[in-house]
């Protein structure tokens, strides 16, 4: 029986770190909303983003970080039925709202 429970602590810890990793759209609009973590909360948004900027949506060029940033605030700000959601699937939502790609 030892023997198990030293295998599943580190499953259990793993676990516990990729649920803690993805937060709902309330914990990181209350990120957004904190001038001192925007850099994080930036971060956060330019790696989602990265994944998908040319296929699901186009953001600009110029300020892209800015436009970004202020895309999510505003979908995030306009949406709070949703906010339950996870993090990523809300700035995808977010971006391809404000920046749809030319068909």
């Amino acid at each position: 029986m030892r023997h198990l429970a030293w295998f599943s602590l580190p499953l259990m810890l793993a676990w516990g770190t990729a649920v803690l990793a993805e937060v709902d759209g309330d914990d990181f609009l209350k990120l957004m909303r904190q001038p001192s973590k925007r850099e994080l909360a930036q971060r956060y948004i330019d790696n989602a983003a990265d994944k998908w900027d040319g296929s699901v949506f186009c953001t600009p060029a110029e300020n892209r970080a800015d436009a970004r940033f202020e895309a999510v605030l505003r979908y995030f700000e306009d949406n709070p039925t949703s906010m339950w959601r996870p993090q990523r699937y809300l700035i995808i939502q977010g971006l391809r709202t404000a920046f749809p790609c030319p068909k």
